[in-house]
C-alpha cells in the first residue's frame, strides 16, 4: 500500500468494489470470487484460487475458522455456446477480501493497491460503526439502571426501608448477584474501593442489575412486604434468583463477567461528540 495508486484505476475499482458487493438476509456483506478476481486483475481463476487458500491459512494462522469468512458456493457458469456448468465459487467477507488483496501481487496490477485502499478504508469505517453502536447500547445499559435504581428505591422507602439503610438495602443486591459484598466484587474486579462497577460494567452486567431492581420493586410491591429487614431480605433473595437465572443461561457466574476499560463517562462523552458532528452537518 506504500505505492501511490493513480486516481483513474482507484476510482475504477472502488465503483467496481462497490458495484460487485451482495449482503446475506442477515445483511452481512460479502463479494463472490468469480466476480472478485477479474476486479482485482486476477482474470485466470486458478491463479485468483490460490490467492483464497493463502487468505484462508492467513486466518487459522490468527486463530480464526476461515469457514465464518470464505464460504465455498457452486454456481452455473456460462461455458460457451449457451453450455452451463456447475463450477466452485466462494462467497468472501470484508476481511478475507481483504487479506485476498494483501496477498495479491501488485506488479502490474493497480488494481491490488486500489483494492488495498479499499478495503482498509471500509474496515475502518466499519469499526468506528460498530464501537458507536456498542457505545451506545453500553449508555443505554446504564441510563435504564439509573432509572431502575430510583424505581427500586422508591419501592423500599414505601415498604419501610430509611434512608439510613438505603445503602444496605442496595447491598443485598450485590450480596445475591455476586455473592459478596460490594466492596468485595469491587476489589475482586480491580477496581478501587471509591470506583463505581456500574461504571465499569458492560451492557449485560448493567442489564443483569436493572432486571434485578426492576423484578425486587414489583415483587415487594405485589407481595405487600413491609417492614425494613423484610425488604432487604426480599431484594437479596431475587438478587438470588437472577444469579442463578444468569448462570444457567450464560454458563459462568457473574463475578467473572468482564468489565469495559473505559468508564462510562468517557463512553458518554465520545457518543455526545459523535451527536454533536451529526448535528453540525449540512
Amino acid at each position: 500500500m506504500d505505492d501511490v495508486v493513480p486516481a483513474e484505476p482507484l476510482r475504477h475499482v472502488m465503483e467496481a468494489l462497490e458495484g460487485a458487493k451482495h449482503f446475506t438476509d442477515e445483511g452481512y456483506e460479502y463479494w463472490e470470487a468469480r466476480e472478485l478476481g477479474p476486479i482485482l486483475g486476477y482474470p485466470i481463476w486458478q491463479s485468483f484460487a490460490g490467492l483464497i487458500e493463502k487468505a484462508s491459512d492467513a486466518l487459522a494462522a490468527n486463530g480464526k475458522d476461515p469457514s465464518h469468512q470464505i464460504s465455498p458456493v457452486t454456481k452455473l457458469m456460462e461455458v460457451g455456446r449457451g453450455a452451463r456448468v456447475e463450477g466452485k465459487d466462494y462467497w468472501l467477507s470484508r476481511a478475507a477480501s481483504y487479506l485476498i488483496a494483501i496477498n495479491g501481487d501488485p506488479t502490474g496490477r493497480p488494481e491490488i493497491g486500489a483494492a488495498q485502499i479499499y478495503f482498509a478504508t471500509k474496515t475502518r469505517q466499519m469499526e468506528i460503526l460498530e464501537q458507536e453502536s456498542a457505545d451506545r447500547k453500553r449508555l443505554t445499559a446504564r441510563d435504564k439502571v439509573t432509572k431502575a435504581f430510583k424505581a427500586v428505591s422508591e419501592v423500599a422507602q414505601s415498604a419501610g426501608v430509611q434512608n439510613r439503610m438505603e445503602a444496605v438495602f442496595h447491598g443485598g443486591r450485590f450480596q445475591g448477584l455476586y455473592n459478596m459484598s460490594r466492596a468485595e466484587i469491587t476489589a475482586a474486579k480491580g477496581l478501587s474501593e471509591d470506583e463505581n462497577l456500574l461504571e465499569y460494567a458492560g451492557a449485560f452486567e448493567l442489564s443483569m442489575h436493572e432486571f434485578q431492581m426492576n423484578l425486587a420493586a414489583d415483587v415487594i410491591a405485589n407481595e405487600g412486604v413491609k417492614g425494613q429487614q423484610q425488604a432487604i431480605d426480599r431484594n437479596k433473595s431475587v438478587a438470588r434468583q437472577v444469579r442463578q437465572a444468569v448462570i444457567n443461561s450464560r454458563g459462568r457466574l457473574p463475578e467473572s463477567l468482564p468489565l469495559e476499560a473505559e468508564p462510562i463517562k468517557i463512553v458518554r462523552k465520545r457518543v455526545a461528540a459523535t451527536d454533536k458532528k451529526q448535528i453540525a452537518k449540512p
